[in-house]
């Protein structure tokens, strides 16, 4: 249509703001792994309406000439750059349990270790899910229209079982409590992919190097790889609970002693 990025990306926002809602819906009473089998059903459906309306779409081959962010390559990386750095934050304010501002981020770990309690302590559990969903699609949805207007193609390749078990491995491998584990993830494991897709043999055995990283991950850090390094390098007060470098000896706020003798 014509649609420059500056438009069509917080347009694709909101509609996957509020595909996440629609998604949230059926999800509601599920949890875990249960959970994550509903949410990679939505690929498989989508990829059967761009088929479906392929007049619209394009089809198996997709939308081609979409106008890109820029001419420059790199010009392109650094408003990716930019705009992931700004998003990252306000995730991390969304989340942060430590907020004097928002609540949000207490209410979100307080459902995800207890719902039952969380409900009888007041909290709608129901609207704060729906919550999780939406700003989940509203993120997406820019990362995916950052993606369209980068490659500057749109079409069902985008919708592959495998691109969307990515970001769920990234997330396992990087750390699901934290947001910036996710973003480790990303910066060990994508390289890698990139070495692989250098051999056409090691092309076809990337789901088995995979499948071992992410094994490997829950055997061994089962909280991601960030988690695992920062209780390497730091330790928590006994008395205030603030996080310290392993190397002082007193807490930096309570000055209670770290390294207790037994």
């Amino acid at each position: 249509m014509g649609v420059p990025p500056l438009v069509s990306i917080p347009i694709g926002a909101a509609a996957s703001l509020v595909i996440g809602l629609i998604a949230g819906i059926p999800a509601l009473r599920l949890r875990g792994f249960y959970l994550g089998l509903v949410t990679l059903s939505f690929p498989i459906i989508s990829n059967g309406i761009v088929f479906v309306f392929a007049d619209f779409t394009g089809g198996e081959m997709g939308l081609f000439g979409v106008e890109g962010l820029s001419n420059s390559k790199v010009i392109s990386y650094y408003i990716v750059l930019m705009v992931a750095t700004c998003c990252i934050f306000i995730m991390y304010k969304l989340t942060d349990a430590d907020s004097k501002n928002l609540r949000t981020g207490i209410i979100f770990r307080a459902i995800r270790e207890d719902e039952i309690t969380a409900r009888t302590s007041g909290i709608s559990t129901v609207r704060y899910k729906l919550l999780a969903f939406a700003v989940s699609g509203f993120f997406a949805g820019i990362a995916g229209g950052l993606y369209a207007h980068y490659i500057r193609i749109a079409g069902p390749s985008t919708l592959e079982i495998f691109f969307s078990f990515q970001p769920i491995l990234w997330t396992t491998f990087g750390g699901t409590d934290t947001i910036y584990g996710p973003v480790v993830g990303v910066f060990i494991l994508f390289p890698l992919l990139e070495v692989i897709r250098v051999s056409p043999t090691a092309e076809q055995i990337r789901y088995g190097v995979f499948a071992l990283v992410l094994i490997f991950t829950v055997l061994f850090m089962p909280e991601g790889i960030t988690v695992w390094v920062r209780d390497k390098i730091e330790i928590q007060c006994q008395r205030c609970k603030v996080r310290n470098a392993i190397t002082r000896q007193q807490c930096r706020a309570c000055r209670a002693p770290l390294h207790l003798e037994n």
